[in-house]
């Protein structure tokens, strides 16, 4: 099983690890590790377009959580992406799994920086759920053109 998706199955298993009285620390864990899974599957699906695989490793440290998230976020704009002649629901698909990694980095900001944001159970569920939803979306989408347009988008960072 690949790395990110040990990371999600982990995040999971925190966040129902106490099922009366969850600790913060394991709910702030949770959405710390569905963040990384979605990172983790974005940097490995980028990586694995790389024809020399044991390159792949040391690609996959160059991406930088900040870039990747302004390229999520980029792709949100309808003035810098029209999406002409695709498919509406490759590009839906694909603006919820961007919109999810973006909103994601902000929550595991908080989950590990905020120690005055208190998490429920339920709210540390369904972060981790979106990010399980982004796996699935994923996988739909994964060979569309502009999948591959927004993975190379994580990396190479934006010139004005």
């Amino acid at each position: 099983m690949a790395y990110h998706d040990d990371l999600l199955i982990q995040a999971f298993m925190l966040v129902r690890k106490e099922p009366r009285k969850p600790r913060q620390a394991s709910l702030r864990r949770a959405v710390s590790s569905a963040y990384y899974a979605l990172f983790h599957l974005l940097v490995s699906e980028s990586v694995a377009n790389w024809r020399h695989a044991d390159q792949r490793a040391a690609l996959g440290r160059a991406f930088d959580h900040t870039s990747m998230k302004s390229a999520s976020n980029r792709l949100q704009d309808t003035r810098l992406f029209k999406f002409t002649d695709e498919n509406p629901t490759v590009v839906t698909a694909l603006k919820y799994v961007a919109k999810i990694f973006a909103q994601l980095q902000e929550q595991r900001h908080t989950a590990d920086y905020d120690n005055a944001t208190f998490w429920t159970k339920t709210e540390a569920l369904t972060q981790v759920a979106s990010v399980q939803h982004a796996f699935s979306t994923w996988k739909t989408i994964r060979k569309e053109r502009i999948s591959q347009a927004y993975l190379m988008s994580l990396l190479v960072k934006k010139r004005d």
